[in-house]
């Protein structure tokens, strides 16, 4: 006996071994490229984003941004006094503590 001599049901099993690890093996590059595919869609659209016009002459309305603020800040004030004024009921109440706060010396307060 030979020491590199196998028997065939060996050299069987070995040879489905090798062709299931081809197997996978393709497999894993395929879910790989399925995963690197909307990666490099990302970077492209990154790259584009990078070179936009728009970034080099600034985000237009920036200055009316703190009007805007003002304005929507008061929407809940007017919208009371508006419902009031229909006579309708309106609860200005705070919302209530949803979760108790959590004591640090006696649990649940």
């Amino acid at each position: 006996m030979t020491p590199l001599a196998i028997s065939t049901g060996l050299a069987i099993l070995a040879l489905l071994g090798l062709l299931i690890g081809l197997v996978v093996f393709f497999l894993v590059i395929y879910l790989l490229n399925d995963v690197l595919t909307p990666l490099r869609k990302i970077l492209s659209d990154v790259q584009d984003a990078k070179t936009a016009p728009l970034l080099e002459r600034g985000v237009q309305g920036t200055d009316q941004l703190d009007q805007t603020q003002r304005l929507a800040q008061a929407v809940p004030d007017l919208a009371v006094r508006y419902l009031q004024k229909l006579g309708l009921p309106v609860n200005t109440d705070p919302p209530a503590q949803t979760f108790p706060e959590q004591s640090t010396q006696q649990g649940w307060r």
